[in-house]
C-alpha cells in the first residue's frame, strides 16, 4: 500500500512549537530549511509509487521520507546505518523531511528497505531525475545563470615542461 503524504497542507498546529524562536530560526537558515521549503516537493514519488502495491501488502514507508533519506545519504556521504540514525535521531533531518510525528513508523527506516529503494531508483533511471530536479530548482533559487558555464575546471592540461623551479 502506498503512502504518500501532502507535504503543501498546513498543519493546524505548529508542530515545531516546541523549538525556541532562535533554533527554530537557525533550522530554517540551515540546510534542512532549503531542503524543506524547496526540494522536498520536487521529489519523484510520483514515478516511485507504481512499484508499489495500492491495495496489496505492507504499506510502504512515507515515499517523500524514503526518497529524502536517499538525497541526503548521497549529500552528506554517509553510510547505510549512518542514514539510519540520521533519519531516527537527527532533527534537522526530521524538519528536512517534514516529519511531525513521533513514531517509528514515520522517524525510523531499516537498512533493507533503504537499500531497495536505492534499487528502485537506480535501476529505473530515477537519480537522474532526482538529479536533474534538485540542481534545477537550486539554481533557480539561487538565481544561477547556466548560459555561460565555466569550462576551465574540466579542461585542465599539463604544463609540468615549462614549468621550472620558479613557476
Amino acid at each position: 500500500m502506498i503512502h504518500i503524504k501532502d507535504h503543501r497542507q498546513n498543519e493546524l498546529f505548529d508542530p515545531w512549537r516546541f523549538l525556541s524562536p532562535k533554533r527554530r530560526e537557525l533550522l530554517d537558515q540551515s540546510w534542512a530549511g532549503l531542503f524543506k521549503k524547496e526540494l522536498l516537493f520536487e521529489l519523484p514519488v510520483g514515478e516511485v509509487a507504481p512499484f508499489f502495491g495500492d491495495d496489496f501488502g505492507r504499506p510502504t514507508k512515507e515515499l517523500h521520507t524514503a526518497l529524502g533519506a536517499l538525497v541526503l545519504q548521497q549529500a552528506h556521504d554517509l553510510t547505510d546505518e549512518e542514514t539510519v540514525n540520521q533519519l531516527a535521531f537527527n532533527i534537522q533531518w526530521h524538519y528536512a523531511l517534514n516529519i511531525t510525528e513521533e513514531s517509528d513508523s514515520a522517524k525510523y527506516i531499516c537498512p533493507k528497505t533503504l537499500w531497495n529503494m536505492r534499487s528502485i531508483v537506480v535501476d529505473n533511471g530515477l537519480d537522474a531525475i532526482i538529479f536533474d530536479h534538485t540542481t534545477d530548482k537550486l539554481a533557480k533559487v539561487f538565481k544561477v545563470n547556466t548560459d555561460n558555464q565555466r569550462i576551465d575546471s574540466v579542461h585542465i592540461k599539463s604544463n609540468m615542461r615549462r614549468l621550472g623551479r620558479i613557476g
